[in-house]
């Protein structure tokens, strides 16, 4: 794919997500919208971080959010250790983040088994999950963790143990 902003070629084995260009970093719709005089207003060269950077603070101020408007939720059912002998359970969760820790001590408790990332510690991780989230049909703005796929389906911004477990 050429980037419609500064025409770099995409090469086969590129890191950057397929809708970013690995050259610029612009996100090839919003290239396509300034190229076509859409809104998508184009900021000066070297006006910020890195877009990492900024993904990171805009989920950590989601999850601030999301933790201030909902809080933690409780009361989920009641389970036994076997009914999730196979569950398909990715947890993305952020090293620093106190829902992450709830949320893994309740599936501990209910012994849902589950395999957990620390997108802040692996990157390869982050890109999955913001792939697998733009995949999913997601087009929030910034999301809170732990952020959760269950067999398939994502669940952003700290989802309940009874959301969880009713995608099992």
């Amino acid at each position: 794919m050429k980037c419609p902003k500064c025409s770099y070629v995409r090469r086969m084995g590129e890191t950057a997500p397929e809708w970013q260009c690995p050259s610029c970093g612009i996100a090839y719709a919003k290239a396509d919208a300034a190229v076509s005089g859409d809104r998508y207003v184009q900021r000066p060269a070297g006006s910020g971080g890195t877009w990492i950077g900024k993904v990171l603070v805009v989920v950590f101020i989601a999850a601030i959010g999301w933790a201030l408007v909902h809080g933690t939720r409780q009361g989920a059912s009641p389970a036994r250790q076997g009914d999730f002998a196979n569950a398909g359970i990715v947890m993305y969760s952020l090293t620093t983040c106190g829902y992450c820790n709830q949320k893994r001590a309740q599936l501990h408790e209910k012994g849902i088994p589950f395999v957990e990332y620390f997108i802040d510690r692996e990157p390869e991780r982050q890109r999955e999950l913001f792939e697998k989230l733009i995949a999913s049909g997601y087009r929030g703005g910034g999301i809170g963790t732990p952020t959760f796929e269950v067999n398939g389906t994502m669940l952003p911004n700290n989802p309940s143990l009874d959301t969880i477990i009713k995608h099992l």
